[in-house]
């Protein structure tokens, strides 16, 4: 066995989650290794829906470009539910830049992933398999079989991304609560001649339930569920032929399936870690929790999860923040998960129904949905735009009580709003964060002479600090703001997104994390009093 190879950090798996966070580690120019026992991407469509909130992501990190180059736009679901005439779900209510589902299979999603990494001049180390993870007083060891030889890693941290059937999650001896939910569905990546649909499709009857997702070089994925073949032993392998006898027993006008790319059978599960952290290993992804694919929420997760654990562990590593810090990460994503697994544990419940019970859901299924709150509501739930942090005890510490009941507070999620940038053109809030990580916004409203010298020795003290971690605007709602010096660039709301949308006013400080949400809005004009307020958010 060769020497022990030492890193900052070492990510365990090469799927989506840990391809995302190698990307966020290797945009911060970090110390890691990334370890996968595959010896390509793969090649299988598996998940294959891109929420609006990983689209944002995706943009913060500046690969959002190639996906909308290949994934497809979908602008909604049609729900037959129970008869022909459908209920239309629309999906431009969600308050985005990317109002829709794209719909791109998995296995573009971690070539894309690792295109962009490679681009970065990061790598995966694959062929490496696990055989071995032991925590220390010292950080986590990691013994890997590669061609034959086994190599020793030790990393300050790991972030398991290892998947359901985490190596990680069993050596470290950490539980997966949750069980089986007993139910089989059918998949098949097909070509549907007779369907030519710019929706998701989905047909629910007493005799089951079949969704078309359409791709963009106009196949289909096709994933439902047979009642009469519930119960029966599990098997993986699904023919055509027995795709084509559910449809035809599900759907009262069957379409006819042909062209298949993958084909199977999948049970689901639901399950979660009780704690994301065991000491300095991170469960990301799969590794953390499961559920069934109702809503298309699975990777999502994933992927959210790893753009929150990177930025948390740079801070740390460069001093600006202890260890304890990283405990956030547990407390902002574990809650979502589990609402996660409630919330598609129950859409199987519903979708379960039949007889009277079922008539009942389809009655008022679409009696709600003409309703056009809730299609909103619907949207902007399943977007994940509203996977905020608000209620964890950290960021309810930050809380500013006087601020408006409008105004934007600690964990919520920052849309992308426009900005008036440096009197030239026109730039939203995205781009900034994707250029400089942390932005601070002092809102000055206009000239002020005397703020504006605070202004410079609040951005001063800050540097001193944090040694260029934050970039600090002065923001003003029109006109010309002349200074002394060139350091603070200036923006001006003269859309007045930050004004009306964010709750800004004179003399109000807002500082925004690299994952786009907020640190604090701080309402005090005593820049002496926020600058405290930045040390609380890092402690």
């Amino acid at each position: 066995m060769t020497s022990v190879i030492e890193t900052d950090i070492l990510i365990i798996g090469a799927g989506p989650a840990g391809l995302m966070a190698a990307n966020e580690l290797q945009k911060r120019e970090m110390d890691f290794i990334c370890l996968e026992q595959r010896s390509s991407p793969s090649e299988l469509s598996k998940a294959l829906g891109i929420q609006a909130r990983t689209l944002e992501m995706f943009e913060l990190l500046g690969v959002h470009q190639e996906f909308l180059k290949k994934g497809y736009p979908g602008p909604g679901s049609k729900l037959h539910l129970g008869g022909e005439n459908p209920s239309v779900v629309e999906l431009y209510h969600i308050d985005s830049q990317y109002p829709y589902l794209l719909i791109i299979p998995q296995s573009e999603t971690e070539s894309i992933l690792e295109e962009h990494l490679s681009s970065l001049g990061g790598r995966i180390n694959r062929e490496h398999e696990v055989v071995e993870v032991m925590e220390t007083d010292e950080g986590v060891y990691v013994t890997a079989k590669h061609h034959g030889e086994l190599k020793r890693y030790v990393a300050k941290y790991l972030l398991a991304c290892d998947g359901a059937h985490s190596k990680v999650r069993r050596d470290l001896n950490v539980p997966f609560e949750g069980e089986d939910e007993g139910y089989t569905f059918f998949l098949g990546d097909v070509d549907v001649p007779d369907l030519n649909e710019i929706y998701i499709n989905m047909h629910l009857n007493d005799r089951g339930a079949v969704a078309f997702f359409p791709y963009k070089d106009g196949s289909y994925r096709v994933v439902g569920m047979n009642r009469t073949k519930q119960g029966l032993p599990h098997k993986d392998e699904l023919s055509l032929e027995d795709l084509q006898e559910s449809m035809n027993t599900v759907l009262s006008e069957p379409y006819q399936v042909e062209s298949p790319k993958w084909l199977s059978y999948f049970g689901t599960a639901h399950r979660q870690v009780p704690n994301y952290r065991q000491g300095k290993a991170f469960f990301v992804g799969d590794a953390a929790h499961i559920h069934n694919p109702i809503g298309g929420q699975g990777m999502n997760l994933g992927l959210q999860d790893a753009a929150n654990i990177v930025w948390k562990l740079e801070v740390v590593l460069n001093g600006h923040a202890d260890d304890s810090f990283l405990d956030s990460y547990h407390h902002e994503r574990a809650p979502i998960g589990l609402d996660v697994l409630k919330d598609t544990s129950r859409m199987l419940k519903i979708i379960e129904l039949q007889g009277v019970q079922g008539k009942i859901r389809n009655w008022t299924g679409k009696a709600a949905l003409t309703q056009d709150w809730v299609q909103k509501k619907i949207a902007n739930h399943l977007s994940n735009i509203y996977n905020e942090y608000e209620e964890t005890s950290k960021n309810k510490s930050l809380q500013d009580s006087s601020l408006s009941k409008e105004a934007i507070r600690p964990g919520e999620r920052v849309p992308d709003h426009l900005l008036f940038f440096d009197g030239s053109n026109d730039k939203s809030v995205y781009p900034l964060i994707r250029t400089y990580g942390y932005i601070c916004f002092i809102y000055i409203d206009a000239q002020d002479e005397s703020f504006i010298d605070e202004a410079y020795y609040f951005s001063k003290k800050v540097d001193e600090t944090y040694a260029g971690l934050i970039k600090v605007f002065l923001v003003a709602k029109g006109g010309t703001v002349r200074t002394d010096g060139d350091e603070l660039p200036i923006i001006y709301d003269v859309h007045r997104h930050l004004g009306n949308k964010l709750g800004m006013k004179k003399g109000h400080t807002l500082l925004i994390r690299p994952d786009g949400h907020v640190a604090f809005h701080e309402s005090s004009s005593d820049l002496e009093k926020t600058l405290e307020k930045v040390k609380r958010f890092f402690s």
